[in-house]
């Protein structure tokens, strides 16, 4: 498999950040490099069952789960099978990292491979979907309690635990729900910056609480999911507008992280070109294994 997407999920495991060279072959160039835990923030793609815990619930119905581990059963994640964090920390060599709600404060000082705090709904705004998962400052607030009694416990000197966190991957994949309102797509240069600047806080503050090393996917491509998708015409095609508007802020994002890098010692990234490897995978699943995707498609729009 040569997706650039997958390229870059092996970035981390080989490279020291920042990021320096580049390579055409995931295989071959995949060795892991080690990372004592991964902490992972964000939305749905990489939500495992945090908002299982709320009353809105989450993914803990059918068909979710089923080819997660050939088990057949809803896991949290909204997706049948793995979430991108899942494959990392399996490429990591890591274990697969425990949704915070679902530990007890026990099990949470006693944790040193990494925690996941990601919520689907949830955005970088403290208005978005605020109600229904936990926001990004929530899921912040949460680290942080993480890192002043949990990891506290674990770690009986500072130095260790500082040298834990600053050695340690934090995820981070959020901002498409940012664009979305009470069901209502909102999108212009002004929100963008706006995001990015609301963004650029927040990874300075995880940075604050310790974190050196960020792995940060841009925003992917809303205006190709299904729910979009059925309302254009041709039926299915992507809703060029929605694009257009992210595109905005993916464009600006990588300037973003090499401010933060200047600015801050030891801060280091890999970014992750979600949108593009979406796109492509929309535009080329064939080479993906996808076959007759557009009968499939057409199936799919239909149920909704």
């Amino acid at each position: 498999m040569k997706s650039q997407y997958l390229i870059t999920l092996c970035f981390v495991l080989t490279l020291p950040f920042p990021l320096s060279s580049t390579t055409n072959s995931y295989e071959s160039s995949c060795h892991k490099k080690k990372f004592p835990a991964l902490y992972v923030f964000g939305d749905s793609l990489i939500d495992c069952g945090n908002n299982n815990h709320l009353p809105s619930g989450g993914a803990d119905y059918l068909p979710y789960g089923i080819d997660f581990m050939g088990g057949n059963t809803p896991t949290g994640r909204a997706t049948n099978g793995k979430t991108v964090a899942d494959f990392l920390a399996m490429h990591l060599g890591l274990p697969f990292v425990h949704p915070y709600l679902d530990l007890t404060n026990h099990q949470r000082n006693k944790i040193r491979t990494g925690i996941n705090y990601a919520s689907g709904g949830s955005g970088i705004l403290p208005d978005t979907n605020n109600v229904t998962s936990l926001t990004l400052d929530k899921q912040i607030k949460f680290f942080h309690r993480t890192v002043k009694h949990n990891l506290h416990k674990m770690f009986n000197e500072k130095e260790k635990m500082e040298k834990h966190l600053s050695e340690s991957l934090f995820f981070v994949s959020t901002g498409v729900n940012d664009y979305f309102h009470n069901g209502t797509f909102r999108g212009n240069k002004n929100l963008s910056l706006f995001l990015l600047n609301e963004f650029t806080l927040r990874i300075q503050r995880i940075y604050d609480l310790g974190a050196r090393k960020f792995f940060v996917n841009n925003i992917p491509p809303a205006g190709c999911f299904p729910s979009k998708a059925i309302r254009e015409r041709p039926r299915g095609n992507c809703d060029e507008k929605i694009n257009k508007a992210i595109s905005f802020y993916n464009r600006r994002l990588p300037e973003v992280l090499h401010e933060l890098q200047s600015l801050l010692p030891g801060f280091s990234f890999v970014h992750a070109d979600l949108f593009g490897f979406f796109k492509e995978l929309r535009e080329t699943g064939k080479s993906y294994g996808k076959k007759k995707s557009q009968m499939a498609n057409q199936r799919a729009f239909e149920s909704f």
